[in-house]
């Protein structure tokens, strides 16, 4: 999630649509995510998502063509597009929009509907 594939122009085009998906304070909350926040019965299964989810690099055609769909979708179907189907970032942002209905932030309610 934290690098973007591609030439300098279509990076920029990827980075608006990312910018309004609030896509660097997701990064920065996946990363402060701990494992009790999840529903995840494994430790290690929860670690490996969260490192395959933020390191792989964002495809520019999947983003562009689905620029669209929530960022939890965006997520899953660019980690498809990188050949890793054993990762779904489903638990990941379940545990997002939980912490942040939780919230008593308008910004985080409006945030948890978005993801």
């Amino acid at each position: 999630m934290k690098e973007i594939g591609g030439v300098e122009k279509q990076k920029k085009l990827v980075q608006v649509v990312l910018n309004e998906k609030e896509v660097p304070l997701l990064i920065k909350d996946i990363e402060g995510l701990d494992y009790e926040d999840t529903k995840y019965k494994s430790k290690e299964k929860f670690e490996y998502d969260k490192k395959i989810i933020l390191e792989t690099p964002w495809d520019v055609s999947t983003v562009l063509q689905n620029k669209t769909s929530k960022i939890s979708e965006l997520v899953d179907i660019n980690l498809e597009k990188n050949g890793i189907n054993d990762v779904s970032a489903k638990r990941i942002f379940s545990a997002l929009r939980a912490k942040y209905k939780s919230s008593n932030q308008l910004d985080d309610n409006e945030r948890a509907e978005r993801i």
